[in-house]
């Protein structure tokens, strides 16, 4: 197949050995927007296989010299990824059982309705378009890089950490900008531990965190009796970090009082403790944080304009996660295996594909912090199991249940109660289950069912016993049901963990 060809819609292969039936599809289809393919048998059918890259096969089940099922085993074995949906008049339970255990995507009966088939269809090339994604951000995540604490794939962070690695040792004072949680402190360790200093202490203070009133004691110490409370002689942060760096967190908030010691040292290295006129001297690089735009501070009139200028010798701006989303996965693996080894678990929280996508939609205000948090609440969910869409925070979660099924008022065709109800129950239960990762307690008590009942209903939508449902995600409207391989988890490194 030619995975160069352009793809509209999506590319559909009709196989039906009555002439009329494929003619009304084609036309359906391609009015659509689908590009249509058409084969009379299995055998016309590979051929079109080998020679375009087809989507989805809609096929007749009852076909001469090799019927739907031998057609589908074929497709299954050379082209996994593309689904085939069943079309038969022989709508009997029996033949939809052994379609959907021989790995059919969808099944359908005679006479169709091409409102319902144009949906599934749409379904089925969404689904292998998300999984081209999860591919490619597994790719991605295999050729991610660290340094230190940092992980990353995309090449707006490789910049970054280029610049943070090319000033390390130049023992200049360094402004790292970025919005809440981009890791400004963890840049700010990774000059310290490349620098000449890296022996020394590394001291970081949030002025954020802080008193007003007792941020001048903390920077630079305070003599007994300097005020009231100061009981003792106390060493300041810049006392404890002599010969290494300090970090200042959140600069912006210095008062402005403050701002002139801290100029001060930039400048001639000295200072004072609070309650002593003897001037000391510090041998410390100065690092600065800040979320907010310095620049615009010293406008407003909120920030000394020599401070900036002195603080600003070199800048490391830290893009917010959603402007670099292809380090998400690599991220996100090693947030896992960092949770897993911090709850003592022998191997890695599996990441699964339905996850990863809700992670990589998610805009992340909050930015890498957020996402590790939800890293660390999924995989506590989890219980070492495979970390699932229903694992991760509230504020990732789908807002309402799908729209299951659309039924247009004044409709000539009739209707089959039965087959919507089926519909709407198993579209349902495959929504509680993707809510609560694959948990079937939880999932019964979503639906307010007990877990007996539960089991019931997802044997008979799966055509199965109660016996072989087993607690796991119940396969999506339009997924391979149980001949089809499980998920693929993604590890740190970003390839597929193929553990049993």
């Amino acid at each position: 197949m030619n995975a160069q060809e352009s793809r509209p819609e999506g590319r559909i292969l009709i196989v039906d050995d009555e002439k009329l039936t494929r003619a009304t599809l084609e036309v359906q289809l391609t009015d659509e927007g689908f590009l249509v393919h058409t084969a009379t048998n299995g055998f016309e059918a590979l051929e079109q296989l080998e020679a375009h890259d087809i989507d989805v096969v809609v096929t007749d089940l009852r076909m001469p010299s090799m019927d739907g099922l031998e057609l589908l085993q074929a497709v299954h074995l050379r082209w996994p990824d593309t689904a085939v949906v069943f079309i038969t008049a022989f709508g009997t339970v029996a033949s939809a059982v052994d379609a959907m255990h021989g790995g059919a995507a969808d099944y359908l009966t005679k006479p169709l309705n091409a409102e319902e088939l144009v949906i599934r269809v749409r379904r089925l090339i969404q689904r292998r378009r998300d999984l081209d994604e999860i591919r490619e951000l597994r790719a991605n995540a295999a050729r991610s890089r660290s340094v230190g604490d940092l992980v990353y794939r995309s090449s707006a962070m490789a910049a970054v950490v280029e610049r943070a690695l090319s000033v390390a040792d130049a023992d200049v004072t360094v402004l790292i900008e970025g919005e809440t949680g981009t890791g400004k402190q963890v840049f700010a360790r990774l000059i310290h531990e490349n620098s000449p200093r890296s022996s020394r202490p590394f001291v970081t203070v949030n002025c954020a965190e802080l008193n007003p009133n007792l941020i001048e004691s903390e920077l630079f110490g305070h003599e007994a009796g300097a005020f009231t409370g100061a009981t003792r002689q106390r060493r300041g942060r810049f006392e404890s970090a002599f010969g290494g760096t300090i970090l200042i967190d959140e600069v912006d908030d210095l008062p402005r009082e403050i701002q002139v010691r801290l100029l001060r040292f930039l400048q001639d290295h000295t200072f004072e403790r609070v309650g002593s006129s003897k001037t000391m001297r510090g041998d410390v690089r100065v690092l600065c944080a800040t979320k907010e735009h310095l620049a615009d501070l010293v406008q407003a009139g909120r920030f000394r304009a020599d401070l900036y200028y002195r603080i600003d010798t070199v800048s490391l701006k830290i893009p917010p996660l959603r402007e670099h989303k292809d380090d998400i996965v690599p991220l996100a693996a090693h947030f896992a295996r960092k949770a897993s080894q911090a709850r003592g678990a022998e191997t890695v929280a599996e990441l699964l594909p339905e996850a990863l996508q809700a992670l990589v939609a998610h805009d992340w205000p909050g930015n890498v912090r957020e996402l590790e948090h939800a890293i660390e609440h999924a995989v506590t969910l989890a219980r070492g199991g495979p970390i699932g869409l229903g694992h991760l925070p509230a504020q990732l979660q789908p807002k309402t249940a799908p729209k299951l099924v659309t039924l247009h008022v004044g409709a000539v065709e009739p209707v089959s109660y039965a087959e919507v109800m089926a519909t709407c129950e198993r579209d349902l239960l495959e929504w509680a289950l993707s809510r609560t990762g694959g948990n079937q307690v939880k999932a019964a008590e979503l639906l307010q069912m007990s877990r007996t009942t539960l089991r019931g209903r997802l044997a008979s939508v799966r055509g199965t016993s109660p016996a072989a449902v087993s607690d796991s995600r119940a396969p999506r409207s339009g997924e391979e049901t149980t001949a089809s391989a499980p998920a693929e988890p993604v590890t740190e490194d970003g390839h597929a963990d193929h553990r049993d």
